[in-house]
């Protein structure tokens, strides 16, 4: 089985990072889901490409190549470990410019360093909460291992 690729950027201003809540849609496996901006690579796009793209779709921000830091160890999600997932980090200049695109519910600005640690009230699994927002599942496994958590 072929794998898909997608990106996500941790866009960080400092020690603010953007969080999106996705929209709610029958069928979507991430429906309502907390995480960074991002979404699946376009055939003839580079990762990079796609994940900037993606950024801009999702909360309108007009990230520049030069802005990428580093990116992070790929990741499969649980619920589709046939798509690769590159997460970036990201230097994005002024976040509050941020407004949530069609695929996006809501926007958080968090220090991810300031979480609480607490379970997914859906299945008990461990998961990180920001402000109310309940973060679980592959942005919980990126932001953990971004910040040394074990």
């Amino acid at each position: 089985m072929m794998t898909g690729k997608a990106a996500v950027g941790i866009l960080q201003n400092g020690t603010s990072t953007l969080l999106i809540r996705r929209m709610e849609y029958p069928g979507d496996p991430w429906s309502g889901n907390i995480a960074f901006p991002g979404g699946h690579i376009k055939d003839g796009e580079t990762i990079e490409q796609g994940l900037l793209r993606e950024i801009n779709e999702e909360v309108n921000l007009n990230i520049g190549e030069k802005q990428i830091i580093k990116p992070l160890e790929s990741v499969f999600p649980n619920r589709a470990p046939n798509l690769k997932v590159y997460p970036f980090l990201i230097e994005a200049h002024d976040l509050s410019d941020a407004r949530p695109g069609p695929e996006v519910a809501e926007i958080k600005i968090v220090n991810l360093a300031d979480y609480t640690l607490t379970k997914n009230p859906q299945n008990g699994f461990p998961a990180l909460e920001y402000g109310g927002w309940i973060v679980w599942g592959l942005t919980y496994r990126i932001i953990t291992s971004f910040l040394g958590i074990r």
